[in-house]
């Protein structure tokens, strides 16, 4: 399979070679007319998506954990501070480095789906048009929150399609995310073998659709695709809460019935590490990144999530330790999709679609707090719909610190409401003087991109 995953992305740097640099034939034969040639060579191709997703995990939390009101103690200077603070350009290395990642893992899965009809194993061909199609969504999803409208590349193009390059609108956007998750929901597997856990299921795409019809309000579609992941009593019988919350993130028990989909990495391992794990350490790039005294207080003293989250005495991060790896060379998984999100989801959606909160959305609710040894909500704690919002926000806080999901859930709130938390936050912790406009919650577009793209790819307002 590494023998693989090498072909693999040998084929795809040679795709991305810019032709005025470069006018002569490669040496290698190792292009694409002469690669995805078969089932094989295809799933080579498949495994190349996960790769592309390891990179763009791997520094998601400079877009999505440093810029929520989890953490706090980032330094006034740099890139790092210029997105924590509300003042990045579209010059941000960070802004520029997560849509290069994040367009060359999409680019890697149109490869795949181009090339589907050389394989002729049907059961496979359905499988990698499924998990290819997942990736794509993953990526598209996280671009259309993060940036707004962005192109949208559904099939390999070439270097110089340059009106390719133009922003679509993000209401086509998530038209074809919803369409390409109906594939993947039908297309991927129930379950893959443990020495492929990694791979895309049709549970993982079931909540992934779900979560989008969730950010844009379609509660309806919401629960259709929660209720089957859901099942009797809260526990299905593929997924299920672990017993323990701190087994969730130690690299010696992942990909437990908990999870619905993570990103894995291996220590130590030729590149297959993680970094962001050394990242959040006294010691990273992003150093004295920690949970926010506003966000620490959140926490019960019961709550074991408190210390598995962030560490007491200095606040920094305590859920990705993994302190026999080399440096930047971590083996901790990121969990993407979580049951614990399938529950918390499936409370906010019955709240919507319900007159008032009944046992459908306290329930789900409770089942994560009792897991957490929390105290959980009594019949008429909760007794209108904004109270429960509310309470559901707070618990999804609570539950995925440093997960990047902060990030995406503020900014699926009312605009207003998640200015209202945002300048509180700021005051809070030391910056009354630091206020947030309604354009920068969504990035600028890389200034790099709009460069490259010969004026097709504008920015967003604001930036200019």
């Amino acid at each position: 399979m590494r023998h693989q995953i090498f072909l693999a992305l040998m084929l795809i740097l040679s795709f991305s070679s810019c032709k005025k640099f470069l006018n002569e034939q490669p040496i290698s034969n190792l292009i694409e007319q002469n690669y995805y040639r078969n089932t094989e060579e295809v799933e080579a191709g498949v495994i190349a998506c996960y790769d592309g997703l390891q990179k763009v995990y791997d520094i998601e939390f400079k877009l999505t954990e440093i810029r929520a009101d989890n953490t706090s103690g980032v330094s006034l200077e740099g890139d790092w501070g210029a997105i924590k603070f509300f003042r990045d350009a579209p010059s941000n290395f960070f802004v520029l480095d997560y849509w290069q990642r994040t367009y060359n893992t999409i680019a890697r899965c149109n490869l795949v789906l181009k090339y589907l009809d050389n394989v002729t194993d049907p059961v496979k061909k359905k499988s990698f048009e499924g998990e290819a199609k997942f990736i794509r969504s993953l990526m598209y999803f996280n671009l259309v929150r993060l940036y707004g409208d962005v192109p949208l590349l559904t099939a390999a193009i070439k270097f110089d399609d340059f009106e390719k390059f133009k922003r679509i609108s993000k209401t086509e956007v998530y038209n074809q995310l919803k369409t390409d998750l109906q594939t993947a929901v039908a297309s991927c597997p129930v379950s893959w073998p443990n020495n492929q856990l990694a791979r895309a299921t049709k549970g993982a795409s079931q909540a992934l659709l779900a979560k989008v019809y969730l950010t844009l309000k379609d509660y309806p579609n919401a629960k259709l695709q929660l209720d089957p992941l859901v099942g009797s009593n809260f526990k299905g019988n593929t997924y299920q809460l672990n017993p323990s919350y701190a087994a969730i993130f130690a690299s010696t028990s992942e990909m437990s019935k908990e999870i619905l989909f993570a990103v894995r990495y291996k220590a130590s391992a030729n590149g297959e590490g993680n970094s962001f794990s050394y990242e959040y350490s006294n010691n990273g790039d992003a150093r004295n990144v920690k949970a926010s005294a506003p966000y620490q207080a959140l926490f019960e003293t019961a709550d074991v999530r408190k210390a598995s989250t962030f560490n007491a005495t200095n606040g920094l991060c305590t859920k990705f330790l993994d302190p026999t790896a080399p440096q930047r060379d971590a083996g901790n998984d990121f969990p993407v999709l979580r049951f614990a999100d399938v529950l918390l989801m499936y409370a906010e959606v019955n709240n919507e679609l319900l007159p008032a909160p009944t046992n459908e959305v306290i329930d789900p609710l409770n089942e994560v707090r009792n897991r957490a040894s929390a105290s959980v909500y009594m019949a008429g704690m909760l007794n209108n719909k904004e109270t429960a919002r509310a309470a559901i926000f707070k618990e999804r806080k609570l539950e995925f610190g440093f997960e990047n999901q902060r990030w995406y859930d503020l900014v699926r709130m009312e605009e207003s409401n998640t200015i209202s938390i945002l300048n509180a936050y700021l005051s809070a912790t030391g910056n009354p003087a630091i206020t947030v406009p309604a354009f920068r919650l969504i990035f600028p577009i890389p200034q790099t991109e709009i460069d490259l793209s010969k004026g097709n790819l504008t920015q967003n307002t604001g930036y200019n």
